[in-house]
């Protein structure tokens, strides 16, 4: 198989990340795709890199945004409040992602490569690129949060929403401005679990 066949079946197979629904709800009550959040996220990255202090390689901060959750097509997406504070959970999803990336890996031949290197650099976030990709992953998805129409949570629901807002803002760090970001949009985020 040539390098444009190759391409093209991998696009027709990165389709079903527009598919791959997550434990999120968009403005209009219908849930978000994973496709979705990955073009918001994206977005994000190209207002807020050009005004980091932090120096970052911006077309690797925008890749990596952009294939970060290719696995989910495979392992589906695993709501953050049973990750964030499960280490079974997040070790039972890295077993399953990791799978995914292999494969995505194998049908891409040499080109797989880079894009496994990308995920795997975000997974294990020892770079300056991979906690500003995770900090604003976090926010993207705590801001979309926002506009999600749930009005009770369980106890346990709003402890493992605490220690997410409280990693993020730890997260956020890395940055002044993402440190801002996450400081101007905390109380709503709070407040939003108050409810």
């Amino acid at each position: 198989m040539n390098d444009a066949e190759k391409i093209v079946r991998f696009i027709h197979y990165a389709e079903k990340l527009k598919t791959e629904l997550r434990h999120a709800s968009r403005s209009d009550n219908n849930r978000e795709s994973v496709a979705e959040h990955c073009w918001r996220l994206s977005l994000f990255l190209v207002l807020v890199v050009p005004k980091l202090k932090t120096k970052v390689d911006f077309l690797k901060v925008l890749k990596m945004a952009i294939v970060h959750d290719l696995v989910e097509i495979e392992a589906k997406d695993v709501p953050v409040l049973q990750s964030v504070n499960n280490e079974q959970i997040r070790k039972q999803k890295f077993s399953l992602e990791l799978k995914a990336m292999n494969k995505i890996k194998r049908m891409l031949g040499d080109d797989g490569k880079e894009i496994y290197d990308l995920w795997r650099e975000f997974e294990e976030l020892k770079t300056i690129e991979a906690k500003v990709v995770r900090s604003l992953d976090w926010l993207e998805g705590q801001l979309q949060f926002l506009n999600e129409n749930v009005t009770t949570f369980s106890s346990e629901d709003t402890k493992t929403i605490d220690i997410l807002l409280k990693k993020t803002t730890l997260l956020c760090k890395v940055d002044p401005l993402l440190a801002q970001l996450d400081r101007i949009t905390l109380p709503d985020r709070r407040k939003r679990i108050k409810h």
